[in-house]
């Protein structure tokens, strides 16, 4: 008989999170359905509410947020059970990668019978993510967006303003890493190394990425001017990126990423600090429900 485990924050003050989390309440009424909602307002964090509260009495994890939400969760879940999600971040972009269904209605369907797919994710240094890190250019937004908050701008609003404040001056930065056996030292704007396709609300970094081949996606931006950046700003957002001379794509098991101060790094869009970074692949790690694969 099911059980569920549903994590996120109903009070976040945004009236479509109250929304989804008073409609699916009604959903599995509906279906008379067991379940236990567990708020992070109080501990703040969903891997602290995961790892402490979840045992193997409970069928399945639904989480209900955006990438953050979702990274906290599975780094906070001990054991192997399907895992569900309803999308309610700012940028939502790991779901761009999975079908979950097309309105809210399906997505808690998917979210109580979806099929369960195997999929693979990452982990840096001892933390697991489900989308990407990002170093360099990315990961400095980043950080600017938690050390330099704009009045009056958050979400979607606030990444794009960072992203046009610094687009055009962000310097490349040295590089050293290593992609599976093979070493590299180059100037670099950004380094991503991916298991989704999209970053940052909707630039398809990533355009050839699967959640399920046991590789990552890694994308490099070499020294490209600002002039450039801000005429092929658009070709990161539709993926055709790829045609541009300073881009490099590569498919691997493994990168590690040598100590650098000049660098920030965000993991599903979180703060990550500064590399050492030890990235590897962790194929079939998570069991998630979607509507098909």
């Amino acid at each position: 008989m099911k059980k569920l485990f549903i994590i996120g924050n109903p009070h976040a003050g945004q009236r479509k999170l109250k929304k989804i989390f008073s409609g699916f309440k009604e959903f599995l009424e509906s279906r008379n359905v067991q379940f236990e909602f567990h708020d992070t307002e109080q501990s703040k964090s969903a891997l602290k509410t995961v790892s402490e509260k979840l045992d193997k009495s409970y069928s399945d994890l639904i989480v209900i947020g955006g990438d953050g939400t979702i990274n906290e969760s599975i780094n906070g879940l001990n054991f192997d059970i399907p895992v569900s999600i309803i999308p309610s971040g700012t940028g939502n972009d790991f779901i761009k990668t999975v079908e979950l269904g097309k309105n809210l209605e399906q997505v808690f369907e998917t979210a109580l019978t979806g099929m369960v797919h195997q999929i693979d994710l990452g982990q840096c240094n001892d933390r697991k993510f489900v989308n990407g890190v990002g170093i360099g250019f990315d990961g400095q937004i980043v950080e600017d967006m938690a050390t330099k908050r704009v009045p009056l701008l958050s979400g979607h609003a606030a990444y794009y303003y960072h992203v046009l404040r610094i687009l055009g001056g962000y310097k490349e930065r040295p590089f050293q890493y290593q992609i599976d056996n093979q070493k590299f030292e180059k100037d670099l704007i950004l380094l991503t190394i991916g298991n989704g396709t999209t970053f940052g609300g909707g630039f398809k970094l990533m355009p050839e990425a699967k959640i399920d081949d046991g590789l990552l996606e890694i994308c490099e931006i070499g020294k490209i001017s600002g002039l450039r950046r801000f005429l092929n700003i658009h070709k990161l957002s539709n993926g055709t990126h790829g045609s541009l001379e300073e881009i490099e794509f590569y498919r691997a098991k493994s990168i590690n990423v040598e100590a650098n101060e000049a660098l920030f790094a965000h993991i599903d869009g979180e703060r990550m600090g500064q590399p050492p970074f030890e990235i590897k692949v962790l194929p079939g790690e998570l069991k998630l429900r979607v509507t098909s694969f």
